[in-house]
């Protein structure tokens, strides 16, 4: 038992605690410490899954005693923040791996050129062989982002999109919004 330099304002007495409490309290500084470093820029999500908050907890943990490794062998002093950001980019740059194109699903059919160029009323398209109309599914009212999703079919094209579209109100919608 030690004494801890405070006084029992009733008593009179001084205060003593056990050695261990003493020396505990004068190391926990540097988990508070460490605690708060992570606390701005934890990696940690929500997620009820234990061992991941464990995981996330372990590399953040390992980070920053990267990051005090690398202050005391260099003497360069930077930040946390920026340890980390360095730290990143040199991992991605040396163990990024290229993504392919992807091979399966349908093919982005978004035209950026839809809201800037200028475009005629819908014509109704002519099938060579037949010279009958073919009906397709209006990508507006299939879309259902700005309303209720319909499969309305439709005999109108804009010629220059090679786009199935209503000629009201989907035609405007679709050449004027970004997301109709």
């Amino acid at each position: 038992m030690s004494a801890t330099g405070k006084v029992d304002h009733l008593t009179g007495e001084r205060k003593i605690k056990p050695d261990c409490v003493l020396d505990y309290n004068l190391k926990m500084g540097a988990v508070d410490k460490a605690d708060m470093i992570n606390s701005f820029v934890e990696c940690t999500r929500k997620t009820t899954k234990w061992y991941k908050k464990i995981f996330f907890q372990l590399i953040d943990t390992a980070v920053l005693n990267g990051s005090i490794v690398h202050r005391q062998l260099t003497g360069k002093v930077i930040t946390y923040q920026k340890y980390r950001e360095n730290l990143m980019r040199e991992l991605l740059e040396e163990h990024h791996t290229p993504r392919r194109p992807s091979t399966g699903g349908r093919p982005a059919l978004d035209n950026p050129l839809r809201l800037t160029a200028r475009h005629f009323p819908c014509k109704v398209p002519q099938t060579a062989a037949q010279g009958s109309r073919t009906r397709r599914h209006c990508k507006v009212c299939l879309s259902g982002a700005r309303r209720r999703k319909q499969r309305k079919m439709t005999k109108y094209m804009c010629l220059a999109c090679d786009t199935p579209l209503c000629i009201s109100p989907c035609f405007e919608e679709y050449h004027m919004l970004k997301h109709y």
